[in-house]
């Protein structure tokens, strides 16, 4: 009995050592920002490298992406952030850096806002009662703005739009997610599936590992695609249920289903052989708990590797993102990036430019068509006439 006392005694100081360690933690992100958090473009075309810090101040290891929220869709052309995923222990830092990269014939005189979003993805799934899965994030922020002034002066040295960062069918090298702002230092993917990532907290360096995903009610996994981040931040597609760390260090896996980021867990790679540890203490208590949750976040992965060559590539992933986010941009600015979007494309048409050009036209026309109904008014729908009259665009 004496030994059961004991025992008892040990697990309530062991409750009050945590207990004040995790009110001490933070929600396991943490953004230092620089004193600067602006730039003018008195000089186009304008380009500026700028970086700030992410802090894990949570008690767990936790894997990272960055999100970027634009109030104008010409924004998402000028962003370029690395890296754009990685995992941190409890105390450790990254450094992010980011360039902002406008052309002469991007810029339009107004402000701009961007807003820097490290997420720190869940390991789990969250407990749920409805018919939705729950996969919450927590996320600080760091604000940018950029000024175009009515008077610009341009460098004449060059114009030429920087090309946007996206991927191929082969892997991707940078993964930027660009989504709406996030409120209450959280942001929020449902789906009907509930996912577990199957892989160890520990493995070997050089050797094959088995990672899996779990889909519990029976439901297909179909459409969930699984990759590895590295410690510098490059992504690797995890394909055939077997990957190989090729180096030591902290690594991250995670689960995204079309183009929604569920969830992130941390991987430490070791010279040595799997490591055994018990369940943390997150994952205990992610068991017992029920976070009520108020909004859905979408997310969108804009960069997905290696720059494509082909330019008509580049014109349809731009009408997928502002596409993607077409209701969250006044008029004038969804106007003004449609209408920029397509003097692009005349221009390559008109200077012979080859490629894809064919599936550059589809996008374009879809954005052009979906932007029509945008701009009629509330409770009006588009007639099969008017739709006939206005004819597909050249």
């Amino acid at each position: 009995m004496r030994a059961l006392y004991s025992l008892i005694a040990v697990a309530f100081l062991a409750f009050i050592l945590f207990s004040a360690s995790a009110s001490a933690a933070g929600t396991g992100v943490k953004v230092y920002a620089p004193s600067e958090s602006s730039v003018t473009g008195d000089v186009l075309p304008l380009s500026y490298n700028g970086s700030f810090i992410v802090m894990n101040d949570g008690l767990l290891d936790a894997v990272y992406v960055i999100r970027v929220a634009v109030d104008d869709p010409l924004v998402i052309t000028w962003v370029n952030v690395s890296p754009s995923g990685f995992t941190l222990a409890p105390g450790e830092t990254r450094v992010v850096s980011f360039s902002l990269n406008v052309g002469y014939d991007q810029a339009i005189p107004g402000t701009y806002h961007i807003n820097f979003m490290p997420a720190r993805l869940p390991p789990a799934v969250e407990p749920y009662l409805d018919t939705f899965a729950n996969y919450v994030s927590y996320v600080d922020s760091y604000n940018f703005t950029v000024e175009i002034p009515a008077s610009l002066e341009e460098s004449f040295a060059y114009n030429e739009q920087r090309p946007v960062v996206f991927g191929d069918e082969n892997g991707r090298l940078n993964l930027v997610q660009y989504a709406q702002p996030a409120g209450s230092g959280r942001s929020l993917v449902q789906i009907d599936r509930a996912v577990r990532v199957n892989v160890p907290s520990g493995v070997p360096v050089n050797q094959p590992v088995n990672i899996s995903l779990s889909v519990f009610g029976d439901l297909s996994s179909r459409g969930i695609e699984l990759m590895a981040i590295d410690p510098d931040g490059v992504f690797y597609p995890v394909t055939g249920g077997n990957f190989t760390f090729g180096r030591m260090g902290r690594w991250g896996v995670i689960a995204l289903i079309g183009d929604e980021v569920l969830l992130g867990r941390p991987v430490d790679v070791t010279a040595g052989g799997i490591q055994l540890v018990m369940p943390g203490i997150g994952t205990i208590l992610a068991a017992i708990a029920l976070i009520l949750l108020l909004a859905v976040v979408p997310i969108w992965l804009s960069g997905r590797g290696v720059a494509r060559e082909d330019p008509y590539d580049d014109i349809a992933y731009k009408a997928y993102v502002i596409r993607k986010y077409i209701n969250q941009f006044d008029r004038p600015r969804l106007l003004r990036a449609v209408s920029q979007l397509r003097q692009e494309y005349d221009g390559l048409v008109a200077s012979k430019v080859r490629g894809r050009r064919a599936n550059a036209r589809a996008a374009l026309e879809e954005l052009e068509t979906l932007t029509r109904l945008e701009m009629l008014p509330e409770g009006r729908d588009v007639t099969g006439e008017e739709q006939e009259a206005s004819g597909p665009v050249s």
